[in-house]
């Protein structure tokens, strides 16, 4: 329980179609799975947001919507508010999901045939967009320090861009991912003012995907490319969402920050081209009152998964420290380096892991492969659920291991 919130509520989500529990891997939506993995939330919405979609609901008529008038002027106080980031309200772009976005950022910013550098481990469907839109991803690792936290080697960085161009791939964009995903690492000010020369300097577009920054669980205070402008790299585009902060993913609406007025043409004619004009009557509706009204309901879950990730932590400290919990500085993911685990119960992999488990330990994570070469021997686990559901998971998880390694020793 958070103040007037309460997070510990189960509720069943089975057989409504959610990926993360009816997903025929997970079980088809038996009741014997602990899904540890997609991204979004078991928590309901914010009250206030369902009561807004029920009072829209109570108006038959569903047709073509304008959003609020305010809108923008609303995202843009938010980024005000949380990020101290000023915004004006014509620099804020409507747009459809996260994901359709990120291509039409790619779109608009990059010519056919160029490539984008990523830095990986990082939320898999960069690979997916960069190579469905006909552009080339340029990969380069992210370095680590001695507790397992990724950094921006900026210098691999400008040798994959060499390496590419030695290929005939001009490198036109960076696509980065703030906070990471799946790491959970927050850049700080001085990294996303390199972050910005470096783009400068090679011409490069900076698409930021910022979905998670809203997900505060550290003492580590999200910067907002938004509110910083830079007379090294003007073509930025930011890419913001309700939908992780919020629990309304299914909803799919975005939105882009863009203060160049040249880049914001670009991104503008970029969403039209893309057949996007009105919002979805109901996205909008739950965005508006989200944004507008949902800031405490987001303290209080912040405050929440705070201690969720504390105790995995623990657990893994106490009951697993052959596999190195990452604590994460945003977002609700936890990285886990579990290559001594893996290789101790004689798995190959981490996808055979992770699939063995899912089958055997009823517990499904991520395996960090998925999210580039460099995410191997790795997991990735979901923190945001119930207490009850994250202590079950984790119990099982612990039962398998402990299982494993009686059959291992036999």
């Amino acid at each position: 329980m958070q103040g007037e919130y309460s997070f510990d509520e189960t509720v069943d989500r089975r057989n409504t179609g959610a990926i993360k529990w009816d997903d025929s891997f997970n079980g088809g939506g038996k009741p014997d799975v602990i899904p540890l993995w997609v991204a979004d939330m078991d928590f309901p919405a914010p009250p206030s947001v369902a009561e807004a979609l029920r009072k829209r609901l109570n108006h038959p008529v569903f047709g073509y919507t304008n959003p609020p008038a305010d809108y923008q002027a609303v995202v843009a106080g938010w980024y005000a508010r949380r990020y101290k980031a000023e915004v004006s309200a014509e620099e804020v772009l409507i747009a459809p999901g996260m994901i359709p976005s990120l291509g039409i950022a790619v779109r608009s910013l990059t010519e056919a045939g160029a490539g984008i550098l990523v830095t990986a481990p990082v939320y898999y469907p960069f690979f997916d967009i960069i190579r469905d839109n006909g552009r080339i991803a340029v990969n380069t690792a992210l370095s680590t320090d001695g507790e397992g936290r990724f950094r921006l080697d900026f210098a691999a960085m400008d040798e994959a861009i060499r390496t590419a161009a030695r290929e005939g791939v001009r490198t036109q964009a960076f696509m980065l991912c703030s906070p990471h995903n799946p790491g959970g690492r927050i850049w700080r000010e001085d990294e996303l003012r390199e972050v910005l020369e470096f783009c400068g300097e090679r011409g490069l577009a900076l698409i930021s995907d910022e979905i998670h920054g809203d997900i505060a669980v550290s003492d580590v205070p999200f910067v907002s490319l938004a509110g910083m402008e830079s007379d090294d790299c003007k073509k930025i585009a930011v890419l913001g969402a309700p939908n992780k902060t919020f629990n309304i993913a299914g909803l799919h609406i975005s939105h882009f920050v863009v203060r160049d007025h040249e880049t914001r043409a670009a991104i503008k004619k970029g969403i039209a081209a893309a057949g996007f004009s009105q919002p979805n009557v109901f996205s909008i509706t739950a965005a508006h009152e989200a944004y507008r009204t949902a800031g405490p309901w987001l303290d209080a879950l912040n405050a929440y998964l705070k201690e969720n990730i504390g105790f995995l932590l623990n657990f893994f400290a106490e009951k697993i420290p052959e596999a190195k919990a990452v604590p994460p500085e945003g977002g609700y993911l936890v990285w886990i380096d579990a290559r001594k685990l893996i290789a101790e119960l004689g798995f190959a992999d981490d996808l055979s892991f992770s699939l063995a488990l899912a089958e055997e330990g009823r517990v499904r994570v991520n395996p960090g492969s998925k999210f580039g070469p460099e995410g191997r021997g790795c997991l990735r686990i979901n923190t945001a659920c119930p207490r009850g559901q994250l202590e079950e998971g984790l119990s099982r998880f612990y039962g398998w291991i402990s299982s494993r390694r009686e059959n291992v020793q036999r």
